[in-house]
């Protein structure tokens, strides 16, 4: 669903930002600006409101954090508005879940920063920086097997609006396979997350170049590489939110790089009976 976004002021000095559709590389930039416009209007504070989120990765959640990080900044709070379980189940098992402030509705968090204006001013404690991990192996692995039943290769530009087009083709591919409805969400992720870090990381310009997209059936397990022949991941380099949000809905995720010659996601995806 395409971006929509809206804001009120429900009470002085209070805006809140009403966000629609799918929050992805493409949109961040705009996700981005809206937020910062929002806290530069307000007064008190920020309440993101994500009901009509349709789907969310790393580049959401991105956003969400830096705008919470700036309104702590500037002495305002900062809330979203959380019930759709699947965003839930995502924001907890990065661990944010009891570290953003989030609320049923606008009206609770409205109730909550009046009860703490009224005292003192709510303190929220800092995300723990993420553990330095090194995701550099010696080489790039060979060629998928090719004795295999199911097999789909896709060739898309680096732009963030195919990011899109590939969670499509891969889900699509899911599906053919039996897998159920949560199973094909958790892929969609793991393949945003992934072509998210080719696109923003793997060319310095991206302009004219492209990655692969293979999936294949292996017994009860999807496989899926996400390859480009940019310039790898540096050694020593610290493991990305996006990372880590593909290793908590795949069973298994494997980087290999090697710097200057790309770098090849594999991750797999067993089916559940």
């Amino acid at each position: 669903m395409p971006l929509r976004i809206a804001t009120r002021e429900p009470e002085t000095g209070v805006i809140v930002v009403e966000l629609q559709g799918t929050l992805d590389a493409a949109v961040q930039d705009e996700v981005r600006e809206a937020l910062g416009d929002a806290l530069r209007r307000a007064e008190r504070g920020v309440v993101v409101v994500l009901d009509g989120v349709d789907f969310m990765d790393s580049s959401g959640i991105g956003a969400l954090m830096r705008a919470w990080g700036e309104a702590e900044n500037n002495g305002l709070k900062f809330a979203v508005v959380l019930r759709q379980p699947r965003l839930r189940k995502l924001l907890e098992t990065l661990g944010l879940l009891d570290t953003l402030p989030n609320f049923p509705t606008v009206s609770d968090a409205l109730t909550e920063w009046r009860i703490a204006e009224e005292r003192e001013r709510l303190e929220v404690q800092p995300l723990t920086p993420q553990p330095s991990v090194s995701e550099r192996a010696k080489a790039p692995v060979g060629p998928p097997p090719t004795a295999t039943q199911w097999r789909m290769e896709l060739q898309l530009a680096c732009e963030p609006e195919l990011i899109a087009v590939a969670r499509l083709a891969c889900a699509t591919f899911a599906s053919q396979l039996g897998f159920g409805l949560d199973e094909v969400e958790d892929i969609k992720l793991a393949v945003s997350e992934a072509c998210t870090n080719v696109v923003q990381h793997a060319y310095e310009d991206r302009q004219g170049k492209h990655f692969t997209i293979c999936c294949w059936a292996e017994q009860n397990a999807l496989v899926i590489e996400v390859r480009d022949v940019g310039r790898g991941i540096p050694s020593g380099a610290r493991t990305n939110l996006g990372t880590m949000i593909m290793r908590a809905v795949m069973d298994e995720v494997i980087l290999q790089s090697a710097e200057g010659q790309g770098t090849i996601v594999r991750m797999v995806k067993r089916r559940v009976g």
